[in-house]
Formats: structure tokens, sequence, C-alpha cells
């Protein structure tokens, strides 16, 4: 594959994955059989065949270019569209599988975009830098559904500019010395001119032939594809399960060739199975409980606090991961240099401290606090995490009570649903940035309602990301964090490795950290070939 430098000057930093063992692990696997590079070891790519990935998904899955929630979601977006940057296995970005030859950072508020020449839609048209402008203008509208709020603080539709048939310029309204890697976030993806969010034409490896949801989605090889050097499959069927279970059982049945996002549970009966590969990242994704900070009780910062205190973190990873993991301590951003900037210390379940601050807020056994903690049946860890904590809280003696609740993940993740809509319930991210994460939980998913009136978060958020001294930006990145670590809503129990298996027949898969599973899907299944 030809690759092109990534141009960034000195407004790009370079991140890093934290800790020993961040490297993905391939396990239970000989060497030749996973991975990019242990590919070239084996007999050439065999060309040809039909791949079945399986995941769990539901009547309400969203197929769209700049806009999706679940897993299923993420797979199919993946398969169709591609973004102009990508990142590399330590979450820098990079051009390979992007779209872009080149980016580079004039100033802090001036970046431009050179595309790649020969890329053509599925319907044959040639990609340009009208498409480009007109997809971020689309992320930019605050008319439609996107993911692209947190663009907005920087950008408008005049700061995106082409300047010729191939170059995209753009103008930002507040020093982002970050940008180049916001170019790489696997939801601003590119579609054609004119694209309305229903007709799904990409510029990707393999074109969407049919799509039900709840069902399944076709995708046939593109011949037009810019890359085909790296397209070996005829055709890719992503098949949805109702559960985990039904998942699990197809891939141990042979009725499917991998399967994402399984459960730790079922671990080792996968393992067991000489004809299955099972890999895990450990790239730093995690899971979390939810306290709306607007909704009571949890509008009460003493029983948010209260609520930190009552959590096993070695516990919940021994139970909930099987061990596949790493304790969290209620902040978010594993793989970035500044995580836990302030080295605060290691939260340990407290309840006497815990019962010290319900009390305040006039919380006994006579007037126990009693909430609903929901969960979705579809995203692995999750009902297993409320199930934990649930049994947790009854070491309070009846000052906490939590009503466990598993829900249908097609309702549960639905517009009226439980997510986002009540005051406590359960979410799942991939490994992000610190302040990436901040933008996307700001203003993408606004899960907590966060930041509480009169704080100046946001405006430290704005700051933090226009500075490129890393003394200085470190800074502000700890005051966020305390106030984070001492007001927030986010049970942050621990870092949970992804967890993919599939055939010993399929081989080319990536197992690098990355920030979706079995390596951003292949950006396309880009690679992906059955022996």
């Amino acid at each position: 594959m030809e690759q092109h430098e990534l141009i960034s000057a000195e407004f790009t930093r370079r991140r890093f994955i934290k800790g020993a063992g961040a490297a993905a692990v391939a396990v239970g696997v000989m060497g030749t059989s996973t991975g990019i590079a242990s590919a070239a070891k084996v007999a050439a790519p065999k060309k040809g065949g039909t791949l079945k990935l399986g995941v769990v998904g539901g009547a309400n899955d969203l197929f769209d270019a700049q806009y999706i929630v679940a897993k299923a979601d993420q797979a199919r977006t993946l398969s169709t569209f591609e973004t102009l940057m990508t990142f590399d296995s330590k979450f820098a970005p990079q051009t390979k599988f992007g779209l872009a030859e080149s980016a580079k950072a004039v100033s802090p508020t001036k970046y431009i975009v050179k595309i790649r020449k020969g890329v053509k839609f599925h319907d044959g048209t040639p990609l340009t830098s009208a498409d480009v402008v007109a997809s971020y203008q689309r992320l930019l509208d605050p008319s439609k559904l996107t993911t692209g709020k947190p663009l907005r603080t920087f950008l408008n539709n005049a700061g995106v500019v082409a300047t010729d048939s191939h170059t995209v310029e753009f103008n930002l309204l507040l020093p982002n010395v970050d940008f180049i890697a916001t170019l790489a976030g696997y939801t601003y993806a590119i579609a054609k001119k004119g694209y309305d969010g229903k007709t799904q034409i990409g510029t990707s490896a393999y074109k969407l032939v049919s799509f039900t949801p709840g069902r399944e989605s076709t995708h046939t090889r593109f011949d037009g594809y810019w890359n085909k050097s790296t397209q070996f499959l005829d055709k890719v069927q992503i098949i949805d399960f109702a559960d985990k279970t039904a998942l699990v059982n197809a891939l141990v049945a042979k009725q499917i060739d991998a399967a994402v996002d399984v459960p730790f549970e079922q671990w080792q009966t996968i393992k067991s199975k000489k004809y299955l590969t099972a890999i895990e990242n450990s790239a730093g994704a995690w899971l979390a409980m939810c306290m709306r900070i607007d909704i009571k009780p949890f509008d009460d910062n003493n029983v948010r606090q209260a609520m930190r205190l009552i959590v096993n973190r070695k516990q919940m990873v021994k139970q909930v991961l099987n061990g596949h993991g790493k304790i969290g301590n209620d902040l978010y951003g594993y793989i970035d240099e500044f995580y836990n900037a302030n080295n605060f210390k290691q939260r340990e379940q407290d309840i006497p401290a815990a019962l010290a601050l319900l009390k305040k807020s006039g919380y006994s056994k006579s007037n126990p606090l009693r909430v609903e903690l929901t969960a979705p049946d579809d995203t692995g860890g999750l009902v297993l995490m409320i199930q934990a904590f649930a049994e947790m809280a009854k070491k309070t003696g009846g000052v906490v009570i939590v009503d466990a609740k598993v829900i249908d993940g097609g309702t549960y993740w639905s517009a009226k649903g439980q997510y986002m809509n009540t005051g406590f319930y359960t979410t799942y991210w991939s490994p992000r940035n610190y302040l990436a994460q901040v933008a996307a939980s700001m203003d993408v998913y606004p899960e907590l309602k966060w930041p509480p009136a009169n704080s100046s978060f946001r405006k430290d958020y704005e700051k933090a990301v226009g500075l490129n001294n890393k003394a200085k930006r470190k800074a502000v990145v700890a005051k966020m964090q305390k106030e984070e670590f001492e007001k927030g809503g986010y049970i942050i129990p621990f870092f949970n490795n992804f967890a993919d298996a599939f055939s010993t027949k399929l081989k080319g898969v990536d197992t690098s950290p990355s920030q979706l599973n079995m390596g951003y899907y292949g950006h396309g299944f880009q690679g992906w070939y059955l022996a």
C-alpha cells in the first residue's frame, strides 16, 4: 500500500499508551495465525469468499456516516465510509487508510488537507474537495443529528474552504493544536455532496447492497476502490444477533466467521476451540455508570460521591471482566499522557465514608436512597456491572437500595430509551485522549449534563486545546480532572479490554491497540481474507 507522510508541524503531539502490557494480546493462538505483520510469514492472501461478521444489534440499528451509537452501527459505518485521517496503534493521527494524502498545520488556527486523487464513490463519481466541505458543513449544521457539535466550538461553515479540487483549508475560530487528530474521528466520515443520511454511498473497499435493521447488511467488493491491494473478499455480511449468548453460539457452531465484543464470561469456552482465534485489546476502553447531575437524587454531589465509594473496584474487575482489565479511578482517558494528572490516590470501597455523605443528605435506614440502575443486554460487561454494584450497595445495610434492571438493547439505546434519559444508567466508550473525550461527553452524548452551572470547565477545555506548551496544558487538564474527580457523575470502576473472536481461517486481522473492535473492523475489512 502506498503511504503518504503526515505533515503536522509542531502543533500535533504524539500520544502514547501508558503502562506495560498496552499492546494487544493474542490468546491461545500460534504467532502466524493473526495480525497483518504475521500474514507475511504465511501463504499469499487468497482472494474470494464471503465473510460473515456477527454483532449484537436490533431494530434500532443506525446507519449514518456521521452519527452512530452501538457496535453494530460502528461495524456498518466503517464498512462503508472513510475518514480523512486514521489513528495508528499509539493513537497518533496518520494518513494510512485515510482519504487525506497529507494534513499540515500552518498555525494553531489554520490547517491544510490535501485529498487523495483517484478516489471514487461507490456510484463511480470522483471524490473532490467539494465532498469534504459538504461533509464537514453537515457536521457543523445544528439541525442535523450528527456527532459534529464539538467541531462547532472551533469551526463554522465559512471556515471550511475548498482552495482547489483536492485541497481543503480549515480556518478555526479558536486555536486547537490537536485539530489534525480530530480529522481521524471515526464518525467524521466523508460522504458524497448532498448526503442525506439515508443513501449510504461511501468510498470504502466494499459497497452496500442491502441493509435490514435488526437483521443484516450485505456489502460487495467495490471494483473502483482506490487501494485494490487490500481487497481480498468478494462479499461481507454483517449479521445481527439478539444477545451475546446467541452471538457466541453462532460462532462456536461455525455459522459466522467472526464475532465482535464477545463476553469474558464465555472466554474460556471460546479459547478451548482450536478452530477459533481469541484476541483481546487493552487500549483503555471503559464502561461506566452515569449519574445525571440534573436529576434527583444525583443533583446532590454528596450522593454522587457516596455512590463512587460503594464500589469495590478490584472485585469488579474480577467479577465483571474475569480479570481482563485494569482498575479505574472515575477518570477517563487512560491513553492520554496526562491521565490522572493530579496523581489522585486510588479510590477504594469505603462504606463508612459513603454513609457519612448520605447522612448529610438525609438518607438513612428509615429513609433509604432507592434508585433504579439500568443496562442494555447487548454490550459485554454492562449487565454484570450493575448486578455487582447492586450487591455491593447491600453493604450499606439498607441505606442504599439499587434495583438493577436489564433492558432490551433495541429499547435502551433508542431516542426515548433509558440511555441519556434517566438518572442512573450505564454506558461504554472507546479509548480517547482526555480532551477528545471531554468534547464527546459534553456535546455529542451529554450523558451527565456536565459541566454544572457556574463551572469554568468548558472554558478550561477551550483553553487547554489551544495550548501547545505541555506544562501549561497539563496544569489546565489537572484542574479539569480535579473538578470531575471531586464533583463528577461518572462511576468508572475499570478499563476493560476489547474481546473478539474469529475463525482461524480468517487472516489479516490487525490486533494492534485501537479505538474500536478488530482494528477498526479492518478499516472496512482491508487486508482480511479467508484461507
